[in-house]
């Protein structure tokens, strides 16, 4: 009896181990080789191929083409070919419309408001205060999105500081009234209101037409994109700046990333970080750049007066910053309790319990 009992346990100790083994072969199994050898195509939407960012993203392809051995292919598209105006990029994304491509906060903000908080013009007094807020919060801005949206934040773009491009001089609030201004984002268009405008969300590779055709009297653009796309053919005066680099990801959709493997994943974030601080080393020349290259075709800059200053300022406070926290849920949401946690002590403007904005 003794004989027959101890090869049968240990013929089942021998399956239950095999079965678990097996388990393990399977999930390993499941999981892309570091070493398989597959070629893995994409399609890269950039806002527009005319921008000093696309060509960046264009050297990253390049770049991660030649590390992977061809392993990765990066196949630059741009919105205007693929028919997209911005504000839906998020969720083509999301469903895999989108392979991977420019996400910007502005676009999207309508949708998803919490990520809007780097992106509130007119809230920055420089460039370089704008870029602290952005690193206070970007890792919260990377789990949010790939936690709601399913995208993978592989790293950012950075365009120049924001222009009004006009077809009048604007030299006092006055000249601001009625003003049919051209905008890329809800904060943006709040801004414009403020200062007696009216705000109109156009596709950026519409708004030249839209110039030159007088449904606009004004655009809002960054300087070296504005001159990218003639402008200073439909317009004469390059007004401000808003000093603001707006931060885009460059994001994929989760399960097009899930699928690389993850040496692959890993050369692609390490040329993709690259690309990010030559970018960072870029951007403040692009500023000056786009200025200089708009008054040599005929243009002339007009900084913002102390008068439009004050008005922006008061913007800020009376629409910019209450409408965003209303968007985003509110005193006491997640969003709302980030930007007066890490946002407010760098801006010196904080949301009230009522919803109202203070500076402090």
């Amino acid at each position: 009896m003794r004989k027959l009992l101890f090869p049968g346990l240990l013929l089942i100790l021998i399956l239950v181990l095999a079965a678990c083994g097996g388990d393990d072969d399977a999930d390993v199994a499941s999981q892309p080789s570091a070493d398989d050898g597959k070629v893995y195509s994409f399609q890269f939407a950039c806002i527009n191929r005319t921008l000093k960012p696309c060509e960046l993203i264009m050297e990253l392809a390049a770049n991660v083409e030649a590390r992977t051995n061809g392993q990765i292919e990066i196949q630059i598209s741009s919105f205007p070919e693929l028919g997209l105006a911005g504000p839906d990029t998020l969720r083509l994304l999301q469903d895999g419309t989108l392979d991977f491509g420019e996400i910007y906060g502005g676009y999207v903000g309508g949708d998803f408001p919490a990520i809007e908080m780097a992106e509130l013009l007119g809230l920055f007094e420089s460039s370089a205060m704008q870029e602290e807020v952005f690193r206070a919060i970007r890792e919260d801005e990377i789990r949010m999105i790939r936690d709601q949206f399913g995208a993978e934040v592989i790293s950012y773009i950075y365009y120049p500081d924001q222009f009004i491009f006009s077809k009048t001089p604007i030299r006092t609030l006055e000249d601001f009234k009625g003003l049919k201004v051209r905008t890329h984002s809800t904060a943006l268009g709040d801004l414009v209101a403020g200062l007696g405008g009216e705000g109109q969300f156009i596709a950026f590779s519409e708004v030249y037409t839209a110039l030159e055709r007088g449904i606009l009297d004004a655009g809002v653009t960054g300087s070296t994109p504005a001159y990218g796309q003639k402008w200073y053919e439909v317009s004469k005066y390059i007004v401000g700046p808003l000093t603001s680099h707006p931060h885009v990801m460059v994001a994929m959709n989760q399960a097009r990333w899930d699928a690389l493997p993850t040496n692959l994943q890993q050369i692609l974030k390490e040329e993709a970080a690259k690309i990010e601080a030559k970018n960072l080393e870029l951007v403040n020349g692009w500023d000056q750049e786009g200025v200089d290259l708009g008054v040599a075709e005929g243009m002339e800059h007009i900084p913002f007066t102390p008068e439009l200053k004050e008005a922006i300022a008061a913007a800020v406070l009376d629409r910019i910053v209450p409408n965003w926290a209303k968007r985003a849920g509110g005193y006491g949401s997640e969003a709302v309790d980030l930007y007066n946690d890490k946002v407010a002590p760098i801006v010196g403007v904080r949301v009230l319990p009522d919803g109202s904005a203070e500076r402090y």
